[in-house]
């Protein structure tokens, strides 16, 4: 009884008093040298990448309107893919769904369209031709030589990628640029054992490399920072679920939460394609002080089909701003899931 009560206890863990150990090192280092930030391999496995969503959010200057803006890069059979959804804020707190736009997929890497969402009326241009990516290949989200620009109500909501600047001022420049930051990311991971990405949790603060590592045949986790472990989960098949508090940039808050059951327990149940989100590892790192309190993983089961061809992650966009908690009281939220191998969900 004592061994499940500690299964769902929390506990807060500041960086600074731990520090790791040498074999704990070897793994914290193990995505790194894995491949590109894509993290490592389980057994000898590479790690993948296969998508990448992030959602903005954005405040119209004319109305006050505010939008959730959803941009995923993908794997497909002919490279990166990219989806873009936007969604009218209030709308989407009421009741989901409403209000709310269909992913665009936009199966060209050069061109333009138009949609509505709610009762904004929503043009996105684009151009991924050329771009280059991280080295080795670690995942479908450009890192340079690219543009995303999405227009709302004639107003730019957000411009994504080194490009995005030029193509603005170059052909229009007399349209008005909203403010937009990062709210929530969720990379999703395939291989065995080790994930690593890098995300900045307040605006002010520094970008953090956060690891992900299954030791000892799944029976032990480590999660990191910066290469430094913060948390060290044991007897994984008790402790599946549960939570930590970590502490970054200057004492800031942030909750982490992990769910380990499908990965541990449903990874060998129906055939090798099923779509299916409950056979993952997932990792929340949520900033303390969100006023959100449901986490994507609500959502994957209800929009697991739509999953491959919908993936995002911006790199270099000029106007969002990352992480924060905004006038809105919703804090960042990365999001890692784990999968063993490639399904349809995946």
């Amino acid at each position: 009884m004592k061994d499940l009560v500690s299964c769902f206890s929390e506990h807060a863990v500041r960086i600074s008093d731990v520090a790791c150990s040498g074999a704990a090192n070897a793994a914290a280092g193990a995505p790194e040298a894995a491949g590109g930030g894509g993290g490592g391999g389980g057994g000898g496995r590479a790690v993948a990448v296969s998508a990448v969503t992030t959602v903005y959010r954005s405040r119209l200057s004319a109305s006050g309107k505010e939008l959730l803006l959803e941009v995923t890069w993908s794997r497909a059979p002919d490279g990166p893919a990219l989806s873009v959804a936007v969604h009218e804020a209030a709308a989407a707190s009421r009741h989901r769904g409403a209000g709310n736009a269909a992913p665009r997929h936009l199966h060209k890497k050069k061109g333009s369209g138009t949609f509505t969402a709610g009762s904004c009326v929503v043009g996105v241009f684009w151009d991924y031709a050329a771009a280059r990516y991280a080295a080795g290949g670690a995942g479908p989200e450009p890192a340079s030589g690219f543009y995303v620009a999405v227009v709302a109500d004639a107003e730019f909501v957000l411009l994504l990628g080194d490009l995005s600047r030029g193509y603005v001022e170059r052909l229009h420049g007399g349209i008005p640029i909203a403010g937009s930051r990062m709210a929530r990311r969720r990379e999703r991971f395939v291989g065995c054992g080790c994930w690593s990405t890098k995300a900045r949790f307040l605006e002010a603060g520094a970008e953090h490399e956060i690891g992900v590592v299954l030791l000892d045949g799944d029976a032990e986790a480590c999660v990191t920072v910066d290469g430094r472990k913060v948390v060290q989960l044991r007897r994984l098949r008790w402790n599946f679920r549960g939570s930590h508090t970590i502490f970054l940039d200057g004492g800031a808050p942030v909750d982490m939460t992990w769910d380990l059951h499908g990965w541990l327990f449903h990874a060998g149940a129906g055939p090798p394609h099923a779509s299916s989100s409950s056979s993952c590892a997932v990792f929340t790192f949520q900033v303390r002080g969100a006023s959100e309190t449901r986490l994507w993983t609500e959502d994957d089961d209800a929009d697991a089909g739509e999953e491959q061809e919908k993936p995002p992650a911006p790199s270099s966009g000029r106007r969002q701003k990352p992480g924060g908690v905004g006038a809105s009281g919703q804090g960042f939220c990365l999001l890692i899931q784990g999968f063993r191998g490639f399904s349809k969900s995946t």
